[in-house]
Parts: structure tokens; sequence; C-alpha cells
């Protein structure tokens, strides 16, 4: 799960530099690793095994040449997830306007999804959807839905919930709406969460490297840290040692 990929120092700790997501790219080309959009990794059962989905949440202007670009160059995919009143304009979430909440234009977005990545919505407004009514919740859904279908002639199947909240009414909302699927910000594996409303992804933040990312690959959990790692390796080490004592 990526956000905005600026060339200057990110102004949020889930941006990523542009030059940084380069690397992530490079790193995932030159091991191998194959990238799908949400859809297809869903709905495809014989991918291969290295196989990653891409995520981008809010739909920043600077994914434009930062990301969709390198990801045409490098033959790849990914799915972007769009707050639809903001399109155009700036990322009222975000704070003081400025190039980094700057956000896609209808032309760019036609553009990205014509070149094969898939589109979403992340709402219009990107609210708490777990502080709204029912009935609000459902406006949200389905009003970003209609204007993402409008303006690229395509049904749009998937949505993400903004901030990764949500309760069971979402759940029903979109489902209601129409959604096939959704994505949460809950680490772990596709399909350690049965329920298609509730996929998992893992974030990337700021200062993740291609080591970090690598080890994200692997574990599918966001905390990757040295800590963590040796706890978990002296774990399995420690269980290791008790066998061979057993044996």
């Amino acid at each position: 799960m990526y956000h905005g990929t600026p060339k200057h120092p990110p102004i949020s700790n889930y941006s990523i530099p542009a030059a940084q997501f380069y690397r992530h790219l490079t790193y995932l080309k030159k091991n191998g690793w194959h990238t799908t959009s949400i859809s297809d990794l869903l709905k495809s059962s014989n991918l291969p095994d290295k196989t990653v989905a891409l995520t981008f949440d809010d739909g920043y202007a600077d994914n434009y040449e930062n990301a969709f670009l390198p990801l045409l160059e490098k033959n790849m995919k990914a799915t972007w997830f769009i707050t639809t009143d903001c399109i155009g304009r700036h990322a009222k979430w975000m704070g003081q306007p400025s190039s980094q909440t700057q956000m896609l234009t209808t032309g760019q977005l036609r553009e990205m999804s014509a070149a094969g990545m898939e589109i979403g919505s992340h709402t219009c407004s990107h609210p708490d959807l777990s502080t709204l009514s029912f009935q609000q919740q459902k406006q949200e859904l389905s009003k970003s839905q209609h204007v993402l279908e409008d303006l690229l002639q395509t049904f749009v199947t998937g949505f993400a919930y903004p901030y990764g909240r949500y309760n069971e009414e979402s759940l029903t909302a979109a489902k209601e709406v129409g959604y096939h699927w959704a994505c949460s910000t809950r680490s772990g594996w596709l399909h350690k969460e049965q329920n298609p409303l509730l996929i998992r992804r893992v974030t990337i933040f700021a200062g993740d490297t291609t080591a970090v990312l690598a080890r994200k690959l692997i574990f599918a959990d966001n905390d990757v840290g040295w800590k963590k790692m040796v706890a978990y390796y002296g774990t399995r080490l420690k269980g290791k040692c008790l066998k061979n004592l057993t044996t």
C-alpha cells in the first residue's frame, strides 16, 4: 500500500520519495516479481508464485510522473483508489495545499485506466466511515463509484476504506452498492481474511528501503524491524533445538 510519490522529502510518513519508489520497482523486476491488479489477483488461479499487487491510496498527482510512468516503463501494473471529490484539486485532509497535496486530473486517470491500470474508489470526501450513518456511508460509496464509472467508461468494482476505518455497516454498504472487493489497512496475506471486503495489505512507509521491502514481501507485516526479526528467528531456532533434543 503506497500513497504519494513526491520528488521532494515527503510531508507524510505514508508517502515515499520518488527515487526510492523507483528503486522498489527495480528490486521487484530484478528479483522476478510479477505485478498484477487486485481484481486479477482475486480471479486468476495460475499466477506466478512471486506475484504482488501494488496499490496507491488517495490519488496524488505525483503518482502520474513518479509511479504510473515508471510502471509503464517496466511493464508493470498497479491499482489506484481515488477520492473523487478531490480529482484535479487538493487533498483536504492533508492540511495546507502544496505540490504534495495536489491530486490526479480526469485526463490523467483516463490515460492510466486506458494503459491497463486498475482504478477503484476511495469514497467522495475521504471520511472516517465508522463515524457516519449507514445512509451517509452508502452515499459516499455509491456516488464515488458512479463518478469513476462515468469518467472511465468501465465498471468500478473495487474500493479501499479511508484511514482503514470501517464498521459492519460499511461492509453492508459496500456489498449493497455493488463492490466485489475492498481493501483494508490490516497487514497480512491476501487470503488470511476470507471476506473479500476485508483484503489485507502491507503498508509502505517513507523510509522503507529495498531491504525493508524485501522483508515485507516475505513476512506480509508492517513491522519488519530488526528487533522483531531477531525475536522471530530466535523463536524458530529455539523450537528447532527443542525438537532435536526430543528426537
